[in-house]
């Protein structure tokens, strides 16, 4: 009897835990703390870009200073040169970001359209005003451009934008060529036509507010790069 008993104690006592079950556990904690560091740095990182963003848009792109960002965010200056080495790379993720809004807004329009000359209102449109709403953009975007001549790492931001920009602009060309194989159209050159018509109407809404309407202009581009594309 007493063995027999000493034999249901030993069923009822639970088996201590495995050392991969402490393994797991212990990768899973460390996990969690991996993306709660990962959190945190991309959210600081988001709040100096957004306090960036203001800064230039208020008062230009001389204002921005990690000093003057500290002032705002209350961050030591270690924490910032952590996610941006200096004011340069800083400049070039706050054009960066603004350009991906721009690009997102695009694209959110063109999924609204069906015919080729709805899609070249929605490119015109959603960039010109783009570039025009986010002061901060079109500020770096000139100071890169004023220095393109002899600082290459400006004239390499201007090359990849514009020859992006390039590239998806001559898309509708190439769709409209498809769609009519009879049309005689250099989708390259269109592409860069296009392009130079939504820098060309941005930088001058920009530098002159009230020179023209841009609303109008965009429409009058419209008209002239659908008529393009229905082969006139």
């Amino acid at each position: 009897m007493a063995t027999r008993a000493a034999l249901v104690r030993m069923r009822e006592v639970p088996a201590p835990p495995s050392r991969s079950a402490g393994t797991s556990a212990a990768k899973r904690a460390g996990d969690l703390d991996l993306v709660q560091t990962q959190s945190v740095r991309e959210v600081r990182r988001a709040q100096i870009l957004a306090a960036a963003r203001t800064l230039v848009a208020r008062d230009g792109l001389e204002a921005l200073t990690f000093g003057a960002l500290e002032a705002v965010l209350g961050f030591s200056r270690g924490v910032m040169t952590y996610h941006f080495a200096d004011k340069e790379e800083l400049t070039l993720a706050l054009l960066m970001s603004a350009v991906a809004e721009i690009d997102a807004d695009t694209s959110v329009r063109l999924g609204r359209t069906s015919t080729l000359e709805e899609k070249v209102r929605a490119v015109l449109a959603s960039k010109a005003r783009g570039f025009l709403t986010r002061k901060e953009a079109s500020r770096v975007l000139l100071s890169f451009w004023g220095r393109a001549g002899n600082d290459a790492r400006a004239r390499a931001v201007h090359n990849e934008l514009f020859a992006r920009y390039r590239s998806e602009s001559a898309t509708l060309a190439r769709a409209a060529r498809k769609e009519r194989p009879s049309i005689a159209i250099n989708p390259d050159a269109f592409g860069a036509l296009l392009v130079g018509a939504i820098i060309g109407l941005a930088v001058q809404a920009i530098l002159q507010p009230d020179a023209f309407e841009l609303d109008a202009a965009i429409e009058e581009a419209s008209r002239m790069f659908a008529a393009r594309l229905r082969g006139a």
